[in-house]
């Protein structure tokens, strides 16, 4: 435990540190501006932002968060020069989001790839881990709502789904190290483009496999309970019609919204003591601030590691439940 809370203040004295070169930076002529939200980090030079960078008490209140925050804007990091129009270009441009993305699925290759070739020997304890992870998916998660039989052939779908929204999820808990890509570390999943593509993929499954176990007009003709007064079928139609989409909706804003809110946490609390540093003159005592708003960082960091994990498995098993339903209407 003692070394685990080591890490802990160490990763989160990363954070003060990559703070308080953001806050100071400028001291040679050469150096960009600091970042601010319209001019996020990592972002190519040329803006047009001609503002000289200011010292730490030349900041307003306003611009410590605005640094800190910038950090969870998602921003161009290349953009391929296949077209000699720019905005065709721009179509094919990649932000900071995928390259998390892809470092998330070569991590799990390598994690897994041992675990499909354990069977039939003893593994290893790591490979047991994340066999005991499999098979809690599969026996807790997916077979516990659509049973063996019916579950069985979605089980490595909703596999994939739950360690890759939980890797992009605990990679975001890395500390930056800089504030340009790749030294600047970023949550995949703080981004509704990310969830809302994963949700889609939900909703494409609730309609496309619910359509083919009732067909067209059943699967639409199901969505109004059986018995009801005929006034209000027309009006209970529209309702779960519109159900129907706000269940995916649903699931982009919650995953999106907690794993962006632990972060903004984190980043006002270390702003927090740029602030009092300013309010205070830079007097030495301002220092002793640090020691409060570290603690709060530290505290809001242990209860997102927790969330990292849980944030995954509520947006699987919500999606498991969603295609069994729009399978089963009756149910």
């Amino acid at each position: 435990m003692p070394k685990k809370l080591l890490a802990l203040c160490v990763w989160l004295a990363a954070f003060v540190g990559a703070a308080s070169l953001r806050a100071q930076e400028g001291h040679d002529a050469g150096h960009t501006p600091a970042p601010t939200a319209q001019h996020p980090p990592g972002a190519a030079a040329g803006h047009g932002d001609e503002h000289a960078p200011m010292h730490t008490l030349e900041m307003s209140a306003g611009d410590f968060f605005k640094h800190q925050f910038a950090h969870s804007v998602p921003y161009v990091i290349f953009t391929p020069k296949i077209s000699p129009d720019d905005e065709v270009n721009h179509l094919f441009a990649v932000y900071n989001v995928q390259p998390w993305q892809w470092i998330c699925l070569g991590l799990m290759l390598v994690l897994f790839l041992p675990v499909v070739g354990s069977f039939g020997r003893s593994p290893g304890r790591g490979v047991r881990i994340l066999r005991g992870f499999c098979l809690w998916i599969r026996d807790e998660m997916v077979y516990s709502v659509m049973g063996k039989e019916e579950g069985r052939a979605f089980v490595p779908l909703f596999l994939f789904m739950f360690f890759f929204v939980a890797f992009q999820n605990v990679i975001g808990l890395i500390p930056s190290a800089g504030h340009h890509f790749p030294a600047a570390i970023y949550t995949a999943t703080g981004t509704p483009f990310v969830t809302g593509a994963l949700a889609l993929v939900t909703l494409l499954l609730m309609l496309g496999l619910g359509i083919k176990k009732n067909g067209f007009v059943g699967f639409f003709k199901g969505l109004v309970p059986h018995g009801l007064p005929l006034p209000l079928v027309p009006i209970m139609f529209v309702i779960e019609l519109i159900s129907l989409f706000v269940k995916p909706f649903a699931l982009t804003i919650r995953l999106f919204a907690n794993m962006l809110a632990g972060h903004l946490v984190i980043a006002s609390a270390i702003a927090l003591v740029f602030l009092f540093t300013k309010m205070m003159g830079g007097a030495v005592t301002s220092y002793l601030t640090v020691v409060p708003c570290v603690g709060m960082a530290i505290f809001i960091y242990i209860i997102e590691a927790f969330v990292t994990l849980l944030q995954a498995y509520i947006f699987t098993f919500l999606s498991i439940n969603f295609v069994y339903q729009s399978m089963h209407q009756d149910h």
